[in-house]
């Protein structure tokens, strides 16, 4: 999926010159729409996490959309080949920052997982 999206990011954002600010707006906007349903059934739990995590929820609101905006901008100037494999990379750190910093369990598992992805990630650099 996330290689899917990134050769239509790549095309959007260098042939046909979309600004990345605009691209992540819409993708915002798209993304908001689509779970505003799910967030209005679970206005508790939507509550309680913004009382419990308000600071980590405002630091991911801020970064998030940066790092997506920044890969649209290296894709303006890069050849999809070099960023493609690197922003599958952030899939394996939250792997890793999952397991090991949150204690989401399955370690092993995950690990195994994280290999498949790299072996992805290695075919995709060396293609």
């Amino acid at each position: 999926m996330i290689g899917g999206y990134t050769i239509w990011d790549a095309y959007a954002a260098s042939i046909l010159l979309v600004p990345p600010l605009l691209l992540d707006y819409v993708s915002s906007i798209r993304r908001s729409v689509l779970l505003a349903p799910i967030a209005l059934k679970r206005m508790d739990l939507v509550k309680a996490h913004w009382r419990n995590h308000r600071t980590r929820v405002v630091i991911i609101a801020i970064l998030n959309p940066l790092a997506y905006i920044l890969v649209l901008h290296a894709l303006t100037f890069t050849p999809v080949v070099y960023v493609a494999p690197t922003r599958e990379v952030s899939v394996l750190l939250t792997v890793l920052m999952g397991s090991m910093l949150l204690g989401e369990g399955a370690l092993k598992r995950r690990l195994a997982w994280a290999v498949v992805i790299l072996c992805g990630v290695a075919m995709l650099a060396t293609a």
